[in-house]
């Protein structure tokens, strides 16, 4: 048995991650992905900021990081963009690329990189002193020195081990699509969306909108004006976040038409959002359109775990040390700042070195990893985590959703 074992249950961007930065490391490591290999559940986009290049730098290979940031999207502007903030008639009332410490940020499509991540760890990838046993519905066990919990906004584990602090966000609901370009779509949209995502806020919605441009392959691109990408491997993606109080229905999923429902929602406002809620609508692409839930978390106290044990009657997997929790799984946070992903990575820089202290710590002290040990590099792991990722959650709304411009200028001023 080896002396250190870290066992990762969810193999989205943050558990893939972590996984590459362990085995760089030469951490034994098993992740454990209820979805199928081919699974493109996190097929929508997601934007690369400094938060997640530090999550890269800190757990990928030199080669494997080059070969990842060739993939992210161009722009019709230098260098990484900020989005637009427009008014109902595609009005800018905000463009926060003029702000130099706003966080910029480039486009990837979440499959390509979580593909990209899982890549070199498809025989560490399992779908199903004082050790952390764990009890799959499958029947099947494992056994380790450390658990990390990156199993999303659903967690159980942060269930399990207490924290108890994900909420639904019930006044509100997201319509989303993601769909192939073609010539003709980049045709119809709004030329500045080839500049970066568009963000439009009114007393009752907000709207976003953003483009996948990759960079050219030598037989497969498309040039418009100074830009030139692959538009094969292109896409588009948006949301519409709805007032829950204007769905004609109990269950949104029983809405007999998702696009011209959204559409009506838009009917009043300039004809840019037409061509954008339209987009794919020539190619059969807006059978695409879901209805997702949204979710946020309320900022835990650095001293849950320590509260929760302190309780005698506390079950005793409840604050226990050896759980370790990333990304959405604590700091489940709305969409409209893009930092939720970028933030899941960055714990990935913050919690490696932890977990590397403790593999030496057992590498010399053999299987009697102290739990004494395992807490303090879990305080210092949340005590870092905790102050920076629940400043992005509030950033980005809390627990109630920024419906209004005032509240827009307001959280975008905070930032710069």
């Amino acid at each position: 048995m080896a002396p250190f074992k870290v066992t990762i249950v969810g193999g989205g961007l943050a558990g893939a991650l972590l996984a590459n930065g362990l085995m760089n490391n030469g951490v034994e490591v098993a992740v454990y992905e209820r979805d199928a290999a081919d699974s493109k559940r996190e097929g929508y986009q997601i934007r690369l900021g400094e938060a997640a290049q530090a999550g890269l730098k800190a757990c990928l290979t030199d080669d494997i990081r080059t070969a990842l940031l060739t993939k992210l999207g161009k722009s019709a502007s230098e260098g990484d963009t900020a989005p637009t903030i427009c008014n109902s008639r595609f009005e800018t009332l905000l463009d926060l690329t003029k702000f130099g410490s706003y966080s910029k940020s480039s486009a990837i499509n979440r499959v390509v990189l979580r593909d990209a991540l899982l890549e070199p760890v498809p025989h560490h990838l399992r779908r199903g002193n004082e050790r952390v046993q764990l009890h799959f519905s499958d029947g099947s066990t494992d056994t380790c020195d450390i658990l990390v919990g990156a199993d999303g906004s659903r967690s159980t584990i942060n269930q399990q081990v207490g924290v108890r602090n994900i909420v639904d966000i019930n006044s509100h609901m997201m319509f989303l699509n993601k769909g192939d370009l073609t010539q003709q779509i980049i045709k119809n949209l709004p030329a500045r969306l080839q500049s970066g995502p568009v963000i439009t806020v009114t007393k009752d919605l907000l709207f976003f909108f953003a483009l996948y441009l990759p960079p050219p392959r030598e037989q497969s691109s498309q040039k418009n004006g100074g830009l030139e990408y692959d538009l094969a491997q292109g896409s588009f993606y948006w949301g519409l976040t709805v007032r829950r109080d204007r769905i004609p229905y109990d269950d949104p999923s029983k809405i007999p038409n998702l696009l011209e429902f959204c559409q009506n929602q838009v009917k009043d406002w300039a004809p840019e959002y037409h061509a954008m809620i339209n987009a794919g609508s020539m190619t059969g692409q807006t059978d695409n359109i879901v209805v997702a839930p949204l979710r946020a978390s309320k900022k835990p106290s650095k001293q849950w775990r320590e509260n929760l044990r302190r309780n005698k009657a506390a079950d005793i997997t409840e604050g226990h040390p050896r759980v370790w929790l990333v990304g959405d799984a604590i700091h489940a946070m709305q969409p409209n700042r893009g930092m939720g992903g970028n933030q899941a990575m960055q714990d990935c820089a913050d919690i490696l070195p932890e977990l590397l202290s403790l593999s030496q710590i057992a590498a010399k002290s053999g299987p009697l990893l102290s739990t004494q040990d395992v807490g303090l590099a879990v305080k210092r792991y949340e005590d870092k985590m905790i102050d920076r990722a629940f400043s992005w959650v509030q950033k980005s709304g809390g627990i109630s959703v920024p419906v209004r411009n005032t509240k827009i200028w307001h959280v975008a001023g905070q930032d710069g």
